[in-house]
């Protein structure tokens, strides 16, 4: 038995990724000057021009002015600080349409000084497996890798000139077996770059300095996934010098998919960026991958295990969970943790979800990072440390 396995993801300048972390910088804002802050905020980036759109709800009132210094930041810090992007944080408009939040959802969400109910109705889903060091599945990883090795390289390479451009996509294809991944199969990449490259010079960028590295900084087991029949397609559509929100619309949630596991776990259907942690389908998240890498390291006879919960508008506890081992189907409970642990208000103080912590996530990915403190603030609570290897 074999078969072919697929998953992507895609670079901190790709559209639909910039208006993500425009989305949750804007969170991050309220939520320095006002924990409880109720966020809810949509971004589309076209041409050069950022629409923020959506529902705020805090005690302390932000001005434009200052919200649009956030954004600009966020936007120069991904790459698109030059005029020839078309896309540029120093000259791009800002247009805000935001109001407050419907106060019948914020009613049904503010229960008491202790107690919040859930934002909205959804069901999420979180997922650990032991194939890579990341407890990622393998196909995601590895597209996540090669991103971060080619995106790097626009400081670390060619020190911030104009050779590659932020935007880019990768996808792995994966051969399987019985007995798990074979090899890798095809090593897809899509880089936008400048008039000074060509595709060639391109190819021998991702070989030497991007191939080489995922292999270097992976186990022996990873590193044999990569063999002499593997493909490597860079950019097969040939040259590509005019990318960013320019050539395509950005939406805040297009990339939910990528957000979460790829290919290899469902998903809910909920975007994380741009809300606070009263809406579950991003904090029930974080708890899910959490409860999965929990449940994974407690049963070492586990290979990957998958957890589900799902929630009603306005109520505290969720109308269902399930934590089951994808290849024995076998059902695991709560473990050590019990329905009281599963509120948004006991999510949100076991994660330290009340804090600017989202604009990174946005960034980096909301899963397959290890957790780490900076400046007293944690940042990926819900993911990897050293309790969970």
């Amino acid at each position: 038995m074999s078969y072919l396995w697929t998953s992507e993801y895609v670079s901190p300048g790709h559209p639909d990724k910039v208006a993500d972390q425009i989305s949750d910088t804007l969170l991050d804002v309220y939520l320095r000057v006002d924990p409880r802050a109720k966020v809810a905020a949509e971004t589309m980036v076209k041409g050069n021009t950022v629409y923020l759109c959506g529902e705020i709800t805090s005690a302390v009132a932000i001005s434009q002015s200052d919200l649009e210094k956030d954004i600009r930041k966020t936007i120069a810090e991904i790459g698109y600080n030059r005029e020839e992007y078309g896309f540029n944080a120093e000259t791009c408009k800002i247009v805000f349409d935001i109001s407050e939040q419907s106060r019948e959802i914020n009613q049904s969400v503010e229960l008491g000084d202790e107690r919040i109910g859930a934002g909205d109705q959804g069901f999420v889903f979180g997922y650990a497996t032991k194939e890579t060091p990341t407890f990622m599945p393998p196909a995601i990883y590895l597209a996540k890798q090669i991103i971060n090795h080619t995106y790097g390289g626009i400081q670390t390479v060619f020190g911030g000139e104009d050779m590659i451009r932020p935007d880019m996509k990768s996808q792995v294809t994966l051969r399987y077996d019985e007995h798990g991944v074979q090899e890798i199969d095809t090593v897809l990449l899509s880089c936008c770059h400048s008039e000074k490259m060509n595709v060639q010079d391109l190819t021998e960028y991702v070989q030497r300095h991007v191939i080489n590295k995922v292999k270097e900084e992976n186990p022996e087991h990873i590193q044999r996934w990569f063999t002499e029949n593997t493909k490597y397609l860079i950019n097969p559509a040939g040259t590509w010098n005019i990318g960013g929100p320019v050539t395509d619309c950005g939406l805040t949630g297009r990339k939910i998919v990528i957000d979460q596991y790829g290919a290899d776990c469902p998903i809910g259907g909920g975007a994380f960026s741009g809300k606070d942690s009263s809406k579950v389908d991003r904090s029930a998240a974080y708890l899910c991958r959490f409860l999965a890498l929990h449940t994974l390291n407690k049963n070492v006879e586990s290979k990957r295990i998958m957890v589900q919960l799902a929630y009603a508008i306005g109520v505290e506890h969720p109308v269902s969970y399930r934590i089951v081992d994808q290849d024995t189907k076998r059902e695991y409970g709560l473990g050590d943790f019990s329905l009281k642990d599963l509120t948004p208000r006991a999510i949100q103080e076991r994660f330290g979800l009340l804090k600017p912590i989202y604009l990174e996530t946005a960034r980096k990915g909301h899963f397959g990072n290890k957790a780490y403190t900076n400046n007293g603030i944690e940042f990926y609570a819900w993911d990897y440390n050293d309790h969970f290897y």
